[in-house]
């Protein structure tokens, strides 16, 4: 089963290169994170240790994907992290990169914007509480020792 592809994406963007940055960046989170399938990491070893660095570009192991996200090449965990996020991604990454969102550089600083988000998705927020909390600790703290 296909998840997602670049044909998704060519609608929007000017050319192919530019339309495989979205899930570029999709399937090297998946990377980074552990969502993909042991077997994708072996048979593309080389390019899996420049994405580990964050060296080249950032959706090179997706294009080796053939400009596809299968289900194969996800773990069953990515699969599910797949099918909750996929169904919304262009949208939000439409957000995060506002009208330059298909003429975005396929570089690791404007990947690390979407992880952010993405990392949300994947572990969750924390809970507003415990925020707050911390935040109350640290200033009586603070005043304590003033």
């Amino acid at each position: 089963m296909q998840h997602a592809s670049v044909d998704d994406y060519l609608p929007y963007a000017s050319d192919l290169t530019q339309a495989c940055i979205p899930l570029g960046f999709f399937t090297a989170f998946c990377l980074q994170h552990h969502l993909l399938n042991p077997e994708v990491e072996q048979v593309h070893a080389d390019l899996v240790t420049q994405c580990r660095y964050q060296e080249g570009p950032v959706s090179a192991l997706f294009v080796a994907l053939g400009a596809q996200l299968q289900e194969q090449h996800l773990s069953p965990k990515g699969q599910r992290f797949a099918d909750l996020v996929l169904p919304g991604y262009r949208e939000r990454f439409c957000d995060v990169f506002g009208e330059d969102s298909w003429q975005i550089k396929d570089e690791w600083s404007h990947y690390q914007r979407i992880a952010a988000l993405l990392v949300r998705d994947l572990y969750g927020r924390p809970p507003a509480d415990a925020s707050s909390w911390v935040g109350r600790v640290f200033g009586t703290l603070t005043r304590l020792f003033r």
